[in-house]
């Protein structure tokens, strides 16, 4: 281990430098496509807040205020406007008036995904060799959660692109990168203000003031106070910070900083509250297969910085660099009462990296025997756990048949097979099969999930579903110039996105006006509520009354994912009374 740490092991060839850094990136380029374009268009709004930023971009895109950020008439007061202005040119470029077309919408998701693949690349090239950054990079493309971000219109997956760019302009700064990865850092840092507020520039404080206590060798840091680049850092939020100030009175920071931001510092805020070391237990399922290496990377990171004490040796430094990128931010959010899977996402980079110098540090040598042992049994869990998931999602929620569930099962076995295989190869430190296979594992699962599993959860399609029987039912929908439509039952924020902004999903509404329903109103029930019964005895009563029939659906079952609810959907509208 002595040996490795005088890194030649890690470093790059000095032949065949330009033509191995482009196989390496076309090979990442194509690995991340293949995990984040499946199931990118015919995969319904699968997250509340997606289904808000979409629709608030949306009505950005139609009213072409790119200022006040809404959904519906509700000021949107939580994020910056970066994502909301990404996903309006996306709009813009690929939908025409009225269209939803949300994948669209998650293309800026794809490429925050992409550069944070090419970053870590980047970053841990210089750090530990080009070899071990196309391992790192590779699993950072295969990790559930960076897949599942990449499929959702929200600002995740271009945060932690942003944040790799950072976490790779400070790599290149400890080993002589000066000016050039100065300005990316403070350019990445402007951006990712616009994109989600102060979270990587606080990231990026920790990590730079833990280095500066530990090292006391702080020289390098000098390439920060780039006053250009400064310069344009500011540039790229200052003026919308004022502009928006001035705009909403202030409104917007005692909602987005006081409310949404520090609320989460002292309490757990949107019902997600969770013990101290959340992460660490859920860190496995959110990084799988890239959770292989988990425990020998800290192993390594570790034995690095304290055998390679004063050592500037570059993978030494790397080391101490991701221990600062993780470990104080880590603490913060074990700390902090909100708790939620993609806050550590922003660590992932650093964690694949970590990773990268495990595997290429057991392709040489059998080391960290408990460790890998360890995390050899807590894979093959994790793995299960995952795999049967999806089996148990096609089977109570699919309306395939039999025969889906079966395909469904088939490719869950197999992927089961290959993650039976890497734990057994780390546990014997087989470690070049033992990556062959976890890799298998997640694309034979990842591909067909989004592709094809996901897709074809029927019941959980609520929202396309009311949009299917509207237009059965001959009724445009209200983003065509169709009628009001009313639902106080189902009020899922991807019912407004699928339907029109115009659409009524609060309990204020008269549900007995006779003159609305003259007038083409649809009103949308959930007969699994207790008060559904009389809601819609009472409808019958007064439209008997004003002389009107009112027609009723057939009901149909769905599933609100977002409460864990069951619903048994009806709608209601007036049609012609028999003669």
């Amino acid at each position: 281990m002595t040996r490795l740490l005088g890194y030649g092991v890690f470093m790059n060839s000095p032949d065949g430098i330009t033509a191995q850094r482009f196989k390496h990136i076309m090979a990442l380029l194509l690995l991340s496509l293949l995990v984040f374009l499946p199931g990118l268009s015919n995969l319904p709004v699968i997250d509340r807040d997606e289904a808000r930023f979409a629709q608030a971009s949306v009505q950005m895109a139609e009213s072409g205020d790119l200022m006040d950020i809404r959904f519906q008439d509700q000021n949107r007061y939580k994020k910056p406007a970066g994502i909301y202005w990404l996903q309006t040119a996306a709009i813009k470029v690929f939908a025409k008036d009225g269209e939803r077309k949300i994948w669209a919408q998650r293309l800026p998701s794809v490429l925050g995904a992409l550069l944070a693949v090419l970053a870590t690349y980047w970053a841990a090239a210089r750090m530990i060799g080009r070899r071990g950054a196309f391992i790192a990079a590779g699993m950072l493309a295969l990790s559930a959660l960076m897949i599942f971000e990449a499929h959702i219109a929200k600002t995740d997956a271009m945060l932690v692109g942003l944040g790799a760019c950072s976490f790779g302009a400070l790599a290149h700064m400890r080993h002589g990168g000066g000016q050039k990865s100065a300005w990316l850092f403070w350019i990445a840092l402007g951006f990712s203000i616009m994109i989600k507020g102060p979270v990587i520039p606080i990231l990026c404080a920790l990590t730079v003031v833990t280095l500066a206590i530990w090292e006391r060798k702080n020289g390098w840091m000098k390439a920060l106070l780039n006053w250009p680049a400064l310069f344009v850092f500011g540039v790229i939020w200052v003026p919308w910070t004022i502009a928006i100030w001035q705009m909403t009175d202030g409104a917007f920071f005692v909602e987005s900083l006081g409310k949404d931001f520090g609320g989460k510092l002292v309490s757990a805020q949107e019902r997600h509250p969770g013990p101290p070391g959340y992460y660490f237990g859920t860190i496995w399922v959110t990084l799988w297969p890239s959770c292989l290496l988990l425990l020998p990377a800290f192993g390594f990171a570790v034995r690095a910085v304290r055998n390679g004490k004063g050592s500037d040796a570059p993978v030494v430094k790397g080391m101490r660099l991701c221990l600062a990128w993780i470990m104080p931010y880590w603490v913060l959010i074990e700390l902090m009462p909100t708790k939620l899977p993609h806050y550590a996402l922003p660590l992932f980079p650093a964690l694949c990296v970590m990773s990268g110098v495990a595997a290429i540090t057991l392709f040489a040598v059998r080391e960290f025997s408990i460790l890998r042992r360890i995390n050899a049994v807590v894979f093959l869990a994790i793995s299960a756990i995952l795999i049967a998931a999806v089996m148990a999602a096609q089977t109570l929620y699919g309306d395939g048949g039999a025969s889906n569930n079966y395909i469904v099962y088939t490719i869950g076995a197999i992927a089961g097979l290959c993650a039976v295989i890497a734990s057994f190869a780390l546990w014997q430190s087989k470690m070049r099969l033992g990556l062959v296979s976890a890799l298998l594992a997640a694309l034979i699962i990842t591909v067909p999930t989004y592709g094809y599993i996901l897709p074809g959860l029927t019941q959980l399609r609520s929202a396309d579903k009311i949009a299917e029987v509207l237009t059965a039912e001959g009724v445009k929908l209200p983003r065509n110039g169709g009628p009001e439509i009313i639902s106080p039952h189902f009020t899922e924020p991807s019912l407004v996105y699928r339907l029109g902004t115009s659409i009524d999903v609060t309990d204020k509404a008269n549900l007995f006006d006779m003159a609305a329903f003259e007038k083409g109103r649809v009103i949308i029930l959930d007969q699994k509520r207790e008060i559904t019964a009389d809601i819609t005895a009472n409808i019958a009563n007064a439209a008997a009354l004003a002389e009107l029939c009112i027609k009723t659906t057939q009901p149909f079952k769905g599933f609100n994912y977002s409460k864990g609810d069951p619903v048994e959907l009806i709608m209601l509208r007036a049609e012609n009374c028999p003669q």
